[in-house]
């Protein structure tokens, strides 16, 4: 009878080596983490290429329309506060300082800037203060309305008293500044700017957002007829970006604080709210400021 060989036998006894698999090796011209980049870089460009347009067009329309849609923002960005720094929202507070965001734009729109701030701040303290029976009570009402409704008052009298330049000069160089950042810190990375308040922003993106929006604003201002500014405008872009830039780091800190990895998702590859205004909020105290001290 014939003996069998076994499976990696040969007639002689002697063993066959034994094959390695072949396993596909990544391409050198693909690194790791490239396709996520480039799915999320994707979905940034279509929801700002919704998104952009319809802020434009509003920011031009202005009036009622432009009022009510920084109320509807300021809603959204009291819910993700609320959530965030006291898991509180649909409490007494965020319902009290959702109905002071409210009033505070409704007298901001008249002109009445003064009252709108004075509102605000005196809303947040009642909210503060119908907050103080929760075991974690804290004055994030009141915090809130400084970071959030204040510079609301300040993006209405940059629209109204400012006009139309003003306004566009904001929300444009505000989005250069993020989206310069976001492409040249993705794309060319580098050394980490500040690891223990933001891990992922580095050195090249925080250049790259400085000169993306420096230079959209120097740009601007040759086409628009800006109202008259305390300062020549390659400081003011400068300052802009840079207010953006600030704002954009402190909420990152805050996200770091509370362990969280975004505020929302209202908007696809931005996260929330609050993540896509982060900066303009500090950009838009900046710009009327300046704006204000020009007028006198």
């Amino acid at each position: 009878m014939e003996k069998r060989l076994g499976p990696r036998q040969t007639r002689q006894g002697r063993e066959l080596p034994t094959r390695t698999p072949i396993t596909a090796s990544p391409s050198p011209l693909r690194p790791p983490g490239a396709a996520p980049r480039l799915r999320g870089l994707i979905t940034r460009i279509v929801t700002a290429g919704l998104l952009v347009p319809l802020a434009l067009g509003i920011v031009w329309w202005g009036g009622p329309a432009f009022s009510a849609l920084i109320a509807f923002m300021l809603i959204i960005l009291i819910f993700e506060w609320a959530r965030i720094v006291d898991r509180a929202e649909f409490s007494r507070g965020f319902y009290t300082l959702s109905l002071t965001a409210f009033a505070t734009v409704f007298f901001a729109a008249g002109g009445a800037y003064g009252l709108a701030s004075l509102i605000a701040i005196f809303g947040g303290g009642i909210a503060t203060l119908l907050e103080r029976r929760r075991k974690a009570a804290v004055s994030w009402p009141l915090i809130g309305a400084i970071y959030l409704l204040l510079p609301a008052v300040a993006v209405l009298f940059i629209r109204h008293d400012g006009g139309l330049a003003a306004a566009v000069l904001l929300f444009v160089v505000v989005w250069a500044t993020d989206s310069g950042a976001y492409l040249v810190g993705t794309f060319l990375g580098g050394p980490k700017f500040w690891p223990a308040l933001s891990p992922n922003k580095t050195w090249a993106g925080v250049l790259g957002g400085l000169m993306a929006g420096s230079g959209t604003a120097l740009l601007l201002g040759q086409v628009l007829s800006l109202p008259p500014l305390i300062a020549p405008l390659w400081l003011v872009a400068a300052g802009l970006s840079l207010a953006t830039l600030i704002g954009d780091l402190l909420e990152s800190a805050l996200k770091r604080a509370y362990d969280i990895k975004d505020t929302g998702g209202a908007f696809p590859g931005h996260g929330g709210v609050l993540d896509r205004l982060d900066g303009f909020i500090f950009a838009a105290v900046i710009l009327a400021f300046l704006l204000l001290i020009g007028q006198e």
